[in-house]
């Protein structure tokens, strides 16, 4: 990095996380954080050094320093300064003056300097620039007339893209009466929007053009324009605005604690998970949050038509000796900071965290009411129970059979220390559930012990929305085909977005022989969870087969990233086909799996409402080969 950047980058840093003045000591190990301790001091020295030479040519002083502390210059001019003084401007040239000192985000073209740095730096732009489009429409608004018009024109010359902007400019029109001059403006922001980010302008602003009137036309719902993507579900415009929040994997710095590194991910996890039994607020799963780059996670989530995005960092709390969890709700449209807050984290302190942190989220975007009922499912727990807790439920994201067992070690420990928790018991019978899958269904004592668990989950908390998941597929794989439905359907009711919840849904309906209700279903969980784990696709490639879809079938089932436990569907799709070679290959690569697979055996554990829809799948596998 150029010592000009390097310069820039302390004098930031200084300025707005240390309030002016620090430690050298604290200063360098934020810029060379991947530095030991005593070469991040040398090359703070060095930096120091080369900056005097530049300060002494161009006569100015930008940092006092001493042996132990490092101070910027309070006598300097800064911009950032200068912005922050922008809602008291007196006049109109001061107005213009000090929204001309925006010149783009904060340290542009700065890198290199580490993961923690670029993540600060992260967060700083989007504070800053959310700021700064407040602060600024409130100076333009308070002015009126043709200094506030010049001061939203510079603005939007400066934010092209913010709803902010937009949303002022509006309502300074109407405030002249200026109803075809509002909706101009903001067709000219929502034309700029789709031409520049292929995205449409948030909820919000939409809703303000509708108030005084019929909506402009073709206003709908922000939405990112098509694209080429495989996946792509009905479009539906939401009745009513539900706010739709993704909760970004954590960012977490371990390189002074001991905490298990499992923990914040899992914590989060869970937090998703007891956000998607509100009815108010749309949840997107975690499969697809953990896809997302948290760097650069704020433009990603705009193109899966996400509102909202909760941002998370596990740090060394420099006050003492544990860790501090920050979090922040970040509005996507206008990157505008929600709710923040920050507090000690520890394995023992998780349950508090879990409360703090779905409380706050749940506050800012869920109704009163919603938020009340919530609080009122707040139970006390015991730590040591919640950690391991979140030790199991780690474990269980994959399918892979030893994680698998080694999550249900940890749910049984937890369970007894803390034997009366539907969550843990519901976690248990999804334990049971996935390794009966996983083994074929060669073992119906699992599924006696997923259903004892979830039973036990649902008499202590009857409104567990994932207990009832379980004991819907336990119904279905023992072919209690309308027992299934009513146990999915009481899910879906207690948890309406919990994607995977959908997903099971859809997949219990397809065995039901329900081909249009399974595709709602499917369709809904991709709207949570846009980018859709296996299950998904599996679930979609045996919708489309269904239909008669073979092609499509394939399209689906070709994406999975772990498609052997499709092959025999892939084998059988691709034979209706007529793509006999494929149909071939993926017969041979299912037989290497399951060499002892026979149709007739298998048909006598499916289960399956409609007995053409037996009679088809038997003709396609015989006609890709299988005895």
């Amino acid at each position: 990095m150029k010592l000009r950047q390097k310069a820039y980058a302390l004098a930031a840093l200084l300025y707005l996380e240390f309030s002016n003045r620090t430690r050298r000591s604290s200063l360098a190990e934020k810029v060379w954080e991947d530095s030991s301790a005593e070469q991040a001091m040398t090359n703070l020295r060095q930096t120091l050094l080369h900056t005097r030479d530049v300060e002494s040519r161009h006569g100015f002083r930008l940092f006092e320093a001493d042996a132990t502390e490092i101070e910027l210059n309070r006598d300097l001019t800064i911009d950032l300064r200068e912005i922050g003084r922008i809602r008291a401007a007196t006049d109109a040239a001061d107005l213009a003056t000090l929204i001309d000192l925006y010149r783009g985000e904060l340290l542009a073209g700065v890198d290199g300097l580490g993961s923690e740095f670029g993540q600060w730096l992260s967060l700083e732009r989007t504070r800053i620039e959310n700021q700064f489009a407040i602060q600024a429409t409130e100076a333009a608004l308070r002015f009126g007339g043709r200094t506030g018009h010049a001061a939203l024109h510079k603005l939007a010359e400066r934010l092209p893209y913010s709803d902010t902007v937009c949303r002022a400019t509006i309502e300074l029109l109407r405030a002249e009466g200026n109803e075809a001059g509002a909706r101009a403006a903001y067709a000219a922001f929502r034309n700029r929007l789709r031409h520049g980010l292929g995205l449409e302008p948030a909820a919000e602003t939409a809703e303000l053009i509708e108030q005084e009137g019929a909506a402009p036309v073709g206003a709908q719902p922000r939405t990112p324009a098509r694209r080429s993507t495989d996946i792509q579900p009905d479009d539906t415009i939401r009745p009513s605005f539900v706010p739709r929040v993704v909760l970004l994997p954590p960012l977490q710095d371990f390189k002074q604690a001991s905490i298990p590194r499992h923990l914040a991910p899992a914590l989060v996890e869970d937090v998703t998970i007891g956000l998607s039994r509100l009815k108010s607020v749309s949840v997107i799963a975690p499969h697809t949050a953990w896809q997302l780059d948290p760097f650069s996670a704020l433009d990603e989530v705009r193109s899966h038509q996400i509102d909202y995005a909760v941002e998370s960092r596990i740090a060394p709390n420099f006050t003492g000796d544990g860790l501090s969890l920050a979090i922040r709700l970040v509005r996507a449209a206008g990157r505008e900071i929600v709710w923040a807050d920050k507090f000690a984290f520890s394995a023992l302190s998780a349950q508090e965290r879990y409360w703090d942190f779905t409380n706050g989220v749940a506050r800012a975007l869920a109704d009163s009411i919603e938020t009340a009922e919530l609080q009122r499912e707040r139970t006390q727990r015991d730590a040591n129970a919640y950690s391991h807790y979140l030790a199991g439920r780690h474990n269980l994201r994959t399918f892979d059979l030893p994680k698998i067992r080694r999550g249900r070690k940890s749910l049984r420990i937890a369970r007894e220390i803390e034997p009366e928790q539907a969550s843990i018991e519901s976690a248990l019978a999804r334990s049971y559930v996935v390794e009966w899958v996983l083994r074929a269904g060669s073992d119906r004592a699992l599924l006696d012990k997923a259903k004892l668990h979830a039973e036990r989950a649902v008499s202590i908390d009857p409104n567990d929305g994932t207990a009832y998941r379980e004991l819907g597929r336990v119904a279905l794989f023992d072919r209690d085909l309308d027992l299934s439905l009513a146990h999915m359907s009481m899910a879906a009711d207690l948890a309406p977005n919990h994607a995977d919840v959908l997903a099971d849904f859809a997949d219990t309906l397809v065995h039901n022989s329900d081909f249009n209700s399974a595709q709602e279903k499917i369709d809904a969980a991709i709207r949570l969870n846009p980018v859709p784990p296996d299950e998904y696709l599996w679930t979609l490639g045996g919708i489309n087969f269904f239909r008669g879809r073979w092609e499509e079938a394939l399209r689906h089932l070709s994406q999975m990233r772990n498609p052997e436990p499709a092959f025999r569907l892939m084998a059988a799709a691709a034979a209706m086909a007529g793509q006999m070679d494929l149909a071939r290959r993926y017969r041979l690569q299912a037989l290497k799996l399951q060499p002892d697979f026979t149709t007739s055996r298998w048909v006598s554990r499916m289960p399956q409402r409609d007995p053409a829809d037996v009679d088809l799948y038997i003709e396609a596998l015989r006609k890709a080969g299988f005895k």
